[in-house]
């Protein structure tokens, strides 16, 4: 796919030579992961379904639950390069954008999960959350999934959208912000259509015992699917908004109150999606290792 001169400006960039990351715990050499031939910078839609799909690959060689969410966010990816390629580009005004933004976006992902593995600090608490629990394994697999959709709609997305509608030349009018509208929220028919794949993946690929009890139930897939939908339906409207805000934003301190406005929000949804372990050590009458007031910041294993 053609990538218009206004997005033209991404480059990737490549390690110049081939570096391999080796876990501690890894018995020897054949558990290392290989990171010089892995796109982490993709430019558009395509690029950023082949990243996803070798580093899935690799994490799995490991039984790395990092894959866990890349590997869904792949599901997603796929179908927007499906769509994409038809003639009609699936029903998007901007494909060119969009497919710019598909990359750009799956950047965030990639780049956070590569600097977890490299043990770097990554600046977010909902990456840090969404990295550091699937990593020691103390989640399960639809917790692994939930932290990584999280952070990358509550914290990435909003910021990744208004970088690509601020920065253009000329300035974006109302005309092509009502077309980026419509696009952004387009991406909800591929959620939905996604799901049902991403139900199946944990359940059958990443053997998540909770949702295969969960589905064992009555009725429970249609139920759980609409519940998710109704959850990110919700998220990516306060992502918009937030993104609408900081286009608003008449100086720099009201655009870095959005800012922080949505890294407080995406670290309390990932530490709520952890609190379990907290809550259920108390009912036990056990000392939980953190305490639920502590800031998502604060929590063991997120912490700078």
């Amino acid at each position: 796919m053609n990538v218009s001169p206004a997005f033209s400006q991404a480059t990737r960039k490549q390690s110049p030579k081939s570096r391999y990351l080796h876990d501690s715990t890894a018995p020897d050499a054949r558990d290392a992961i290989r990171l010089d031939d892995v796109l982490w910078h993709p430019v558009d839609a395509e690029e950023a379904l082949e990243g996803l799909e070798k580093i899935v690959s690799r994490l799995n060689a490991r039984s790395d639950s990092r894959a866990i969410f890349l590997d869904i966010y792949a599901i997603v990816t796929r179908r927007v390069v499906h769509l994409l390629n038809r003639p009609d580009a699936g029903g998007f005004l901007e494909p060119e954008w969009l497919s710019h933004l598909t990359g750009r976006f799956a950047e965030e992902a990639l780049v956070a999960v590569r600097d977890s593995l490299m043990h770097r600090p990554l600046p977010s608490a909902a990456w840090r959350f969404a990295t550091h629990y699937p990593a020691q394994g103390i989640t399960q697999p639809y917790q692994d999934a939930l932290l990584g959709v999280s952070a990358h709609i509550n914290h990435d997305l909003g910021m990744v959208v208004h970088d690509s509608i601020a920065h253009q030349s000329p300035p974006v009018d109302a005309r092509r912000l009502a077309r980026y509208r419509h696009d952004y929220f387009h991406v909800n028919t591929i959620l939905r259509a996604c799901i049902p794949e991403c139900v199946d993946l944990l359940a059958e690929r990443y053997r998540c015992v909770s949702t295969r009890l969960l589905l064992r139930m009555p009725f429970s897939r249609p139920v759980v699917e609409r519940a998710v939908m109704e959850m990110l339906i919700v998220w990516r409207q306060r992502v918009w908004e937030n993104v609408v805000a900081m286009l608003e934003a008449q100086t720099p301190e009201e655009h870095q109150a959005v800012v922080e406005r949505i890294r407080a929000t995406s670290g309390r949804i990932a530490q709520a999606l952890c609190a379990d372990k907290a809550l259920w050590r108390t009912v036990r009458g056990d000392a939980p290792p953190f305490r639920l007031t502590l800031a998502p910041e604060a929590w063991p294993g997120v912490s700078t």
